[in-house]
């Protein structure tokens, strides 16, 4: 977010801004970062800006100004609150005067963000309309002027010291000297509350807070409810054996913090059946910080029954291993917190002896753990039922309770147990609240309010949440928090989200090509401690996830963590003002309730207003968020964004996705600071602004499902910077292929319609000049040909993929051959679809394909034949080696599939295991001799082939075979 081009203006301005900046610096390079979490990653992004734009500069400045004392001064205001910042965190949960000293910390920060952003964005603009200049000035000499590649330069004093840009430095100046003087009051209020300094190395620890419970292996069964299936699953994992198993097996409990993962462990421990079992049993809670030395007097007392007279750890490990020998035992290691394997692996190794059978169930918050402990089956632990949650809840709010109370009071509390949402913690808490609360009023009280306003819910129940928001670094605190501005129950799209992080600045420290993966290592992270559920994978790479959502009791976790800096209208509110709202997510009500009306909308950095009529989207309301860095308008009913939208400089993600609008204002283009613009779904969108390559930063284009955009401008080509361009539109009379020629960061998925006939040699000259081949990083193409009445074969051939594609579809191709390169040019290709290539009368040698696992060929009319040319014969000796799914669809002329000769040591299709025909209508024969020798196939389905007759002696060995009532 801080990537800056330095510009010596003027001395003044560099005296300050430079001793501004330097001071910051000098306190971002402590290796533990345990600070108030706002603060922290302002400071790192501040100190990221001086690292990498002045640091061959500030000395020469420091000596040359003779600004040392201000330096010295200034450096150690910060230095005096950083120190403290670690224990300020930890009191702020429980003291009011705290939390607001560290609010008004976190506004000093955020205007220090605004004001360095403002600066940096002023001398980006320069540099663009210096640019501009010079293209025309070279266009009106006939030369050609075009824009460097790096866009970092400096000019001499001379040339800007002139009295406009005087003024403009002046302004950031005075900006930056107002910083400081709130940064003296920030100090001065600081000394009140006599912080511990350092507290993270022997300070104030996070028990002092929230204290940890000491959990056992004791429970009562006849309390818990809804785990039966869950205990099934663990008991059987830990009583089953097999003869190739290592001692001891792990098997892991996972899931979120008040899940019940604790009760489940504490079920299989004291079942009668697995008592018999073992021999030994051992419970250990061992919790956070991971004390290897005590967990190993634990494991030993346990073993023993007796307190171990010994101190040192190896000889503690020694008699571990001489104590478990030839023994079964079943250890519960519960609570589990640490990542290190270095201090888990001495106490494994020291367990090895035991007897075949022994077990070792852990359980986590996180799946990092569990992995990094080996465990052979890890069970998520996901919520009760709404039954099981209301026994749970009745049995305590209840108790004591006569009937008629019990009638009375069942509406209110079956709404109250939904907002626990199957988390039993939750409806245990919620129960507790209500069993001392007489009146159905103070019932309704309960339900009404937002569950963290409940002191019972803060003191019993967010503790629990609060232990493993604290285990995370503070940017992912920060990524959590964040995620409040969602409304509950949003299926969040996993992509956007990180691009909504990097729009706020979360992941400005990371080098710049790098942020999309960072953030995608973020989200994984908190996935993996269960900060999310519902977690959807892609269809084609299931280790991606593409969307999750938050549980609502989490959600109204980090609503509670940051209600001062996310809020939501959502017309239940009063029309008195908030103060200090950043992030705003506004509900669509039929209150007079607007972000104008309930919050100063000149501190917004975030607006989500999805789903707003265009009249709500006030002219003023625009003006006024002068500190946006992201509009999300999804699914808004305007049909044109205000020409004021380009005076938002700090804009970095816009959604329109799924809106009305038609056209967008060329204003747009001057926001240089652009990373995102959401277009998919706009139906309405005809075109795009003339002058979007001032764009310099734009990295997401995304114009998925926008049938009228027709044309893309030329323009486009100077967006070198752009990751994501999802679908792209060229022929006669519109775009070129060449545009996107320079287009070499693009990654992902690449749609390219073309909606016009490409057969003369200016159209090869372009498709050449897109240059598909030198984008590394696109994993999945699709050209889709369905306008084009003619694409020629020299277009085709001209077109080469890039050589890591994974996945490719050709749609409505009208030649009749295939380009060379399919077969030539994509060895590292997984999926490919052949679709509505009408002219096609064969098939290309795709057997020859190394890694092809999925291909589907369908309305292909002129397809009569397909023999060994398929196969890729003759040539190959493995043909297909790594095909798992053929489906053939529509191939209304396709008569017969030629059968092949066995040859010694040849192989075909030794991985298949699906193959299916659909709707082949004239297809007699199937190659039996090629099924016989594919082994793996599992599942054959023929549907609407009236002429093929099957000879079921030749396929007895398929499991599945599904055919319609005409065969």
């Amino acid at each position: 977010m801080l990537l800056v081009y330095i510009f010596p203006h003027t001395w003044l301005f560099q005296q300050n801004l430079i001793q501004f900046l330097f001071l910051f610096h000098k306190q971002t390079n402590q290796e533990t970062v345990m600070a108030e979490v706002l603060v922290s990653i302002v400071v790192e992004q501040l100190g990221n800006f001086v690292v990498e734009q002045v640091k061959e500069q500030v000395e020469e400045l420091k000596m040359a100004i003779g600004i040392k004392e201000e330096i010295q001064s200034l450096s150690l205001k910060l230095k005096m609150i950083r120190e403290t910042l670690d224990d300020a965190e930890r009191k702020r949960v429980k003291d009011e005067n705290v939390k607001h000293w560290l609010e008004v910390l976190e506004i000093f920060s955020y205007d220090a963000d605004n004001v360095l952003d403002e600066w940096r964005t002023r001398i980006l603009q320069k540099e663009i309309e210096r640019h501009d200049s010079l293209l025309v000035a070279g266009a009106g000499a006939g030369a050609a002027v075009s824009i460097p590649k790096k866009k970092v330069s400096c000019f001499s004093l001379s040339c800007c010291f002139t009295f406009k840009k005087l003024e403009i430095n002046r302004d950031i100046v005075r900006k930056i000297k107002e910083l400081d003087v709130k940064l003296e009051e920030i100090v001065r209020g600081k000394d009140q509350f006599n912080f511990v300094v350092n507290a993270t190395g022997g300070g104030v620890s996070d028990q002092d807070v929230f204290r940890r419970v000491m959990t056992t292996g004791i429970v009562d069964e006849s309390e818990v409810h809804g785990r039966d299936s869950d205990k099934e699953v663990v008991m059987r994992k830990l009583v089953e054996s097999s003869d190739l198993e290592n001692v001891p097996v792990v098997v892991s409990v996972v899931g979120t913090g008040g899940i019940g993962k604790t009760t489940l462990a504490q079920l299989a421990y004291g079942d009668e059946e697995l008592k018999g079992h073992f021999d030994k049993r051992i419970w250990i809670c061992v919790s956070n910080p991971f004390d290897e030395v005590k967990v190993a007097k634990a494991i030993l007392e346990g073993l023993t029954k007796s307190s171990p007279n010994l101190s040192q750890f190896h000889m503690l490990l020694e008699r571990i291993q001489e104590c478990v020998s030839k023994i079964r035992f079943f250890l519960v290691l519960d609570d589990v917190w640490s990542e290190d394997y270095s201090r888990w692996e001495p106490l494994k190794n020291s367990l090895k002896n035991g007897a075949p059978g022994s077990r070792i169930l852990v359980t986590s918050r996180s799946e990092r753990v569990v992995g990094m402990m080996g465990s052979s089956y890890m069970h998520r632990l996901g919520q009760i039922s709404d039954s099981d949650c209301w026994a749970l809840f009745s049995r305590i709010a209840f108790s004591g309770r006569s009937n008629e109370d019990r009638e009375n009071l069942e509406d209110i509390g079956r709404r109250v147990v939904r907002k626990c949402k199957g988390l039993p913690l939750a409806a245990k808490t919620m129960g507790s609240l209500l069993r001392f609360k007489v009146t159905e009023q103070e019932w309704q009280t309960v339900l009404d309010n937002p569950i963290w306003e409940q002191k019972e819910v803060t003191v019993d129940l967010f503790p629990h949440l609060y232990l493993s928001y604290d285990d995370l670094p503070p940017i992912l605190k920060r990524c959590f928090s964040y995620c409040a501005i969602f409304p509950k129950d949003t299926v969040i799209n996993v992509d956007k989200l990180v691009r909504i992080w990097m729009a706020q600045g979360f992941l400005s420290t990371v080098e710049n090509n790098q942020q999309e993966v960072r953030g995608r290592e973020y989200f994984v992270n908190l996935a993996m401690r269960s900060f999310f559920h519902e977690l959807e994978t892609d269809d084609k790479n299931t280790s991606v996830i593409i969307s999750c959502k938050m549980h609502d009791v989490v959600h109204d976790f980090a609503q509670f963590l940051s209600r001062n800096d996310c809020y939501s209208i959502s017309g239940t509110e009063s029309t008195e003002k908030v103060l200090n709202v950043h992030h705003l997510c506004w509900e669509r009500t039929d209150t007079a309730v607007t972000p104008v009306s309930i919050c100063d909308v000149g501190k917004i950095r975030s607006l989500f207003a999805e789903h707003l009529l265009a009249k709500e989207l006030t002219l003023d309301l625009v003006k006024g968020l002068k500190c946006l860095r992201v509009l999300n308008l999804h699914g808004c009913g305007i049909q044109e964004l205000p020409q004021e939208i380009g005076n938002l400089f700090h804009l970095r993600y816009i959604d329109l996705s799924s809106s009305r609008v038609q056209n967008l204002p060329e204003a747009i283009c001057r926001l240089c600071n652009l990373q995102t613009l959401d277009l998919q779904g706009c139906k309405r969108l005809s075109g795009l602004p003339q002058h979007i390559g001032k764009l310099i930063n734009l990295r997401h284009l995304i114009t998925t499902d926008t049938p009228k955009l027709e044309s893309f401008p030329q323009d486009i080509g100077n967006l070198t910077h752009l990751r994501t361009l999802s679908d792209f539109a060229v022929g006669k009379g519109s775009s070129k292929l060449g545009y996107i020629g320079k287009l070499n960061q693009l990654q992902g998925y690449v749609s390219i319609h073309v909606i016009d006939s490409l057969n003369s040699a200016e159209d090869v000259v372009e498709a050449q000049n897109a240059a598909l081949r030198m984008k590394p990083h696109i994993k999945e193409l699709r050209l889709n040909f369905y306008w084009a009445s003619e694409v020629s074969m020299d277009v085709m051939e001209a077109l080469v993929p890039p050589p890591n594609l994974r996945f490719l579809t050709i749609n409505g191709y009208r030649g009749t051959q295939f380009p060379t390169w399919i077969t030539l040019s994509l060895n590292n290709l997984r999926v490919l679809t052949l679709s509505e290539c009408f002219n096609c009368t064969f098939l290309p040698p795709l057997g020859k394909l190394p890694f092809l696992e999925i291909l589907w060929i369908r309305l292909m009319d002129e397809l009569k034949h397909v023999g060994n040319e398929f196969l890729g014969l003759p040539g190959t000796i493995n043909t297909f080696p790594k095909l798992k799914k053929l489906r053939f669809s529509y191939c209304s002329e396709w008569e017969e599939w030629t059968d092949i000769k066995p040859e010694v040591g040849f192989s075909v299709m030794p991985s298949l295991k699906e193959l299916e025909l659909n709707c082949c209508e004239k297809l007699n024969s199937l190659p039996y001799c090629l099924l016989q020798r594919v082994s793996s196939l599992e599942s054959l389905k023929i549907k609407m082939c009236p002429c093929l007759e099957l000879d079921w002696t030749e396929i007895t060995h398929i499991q599945s075979i599904e055919t319609d009532d005409g065969m």
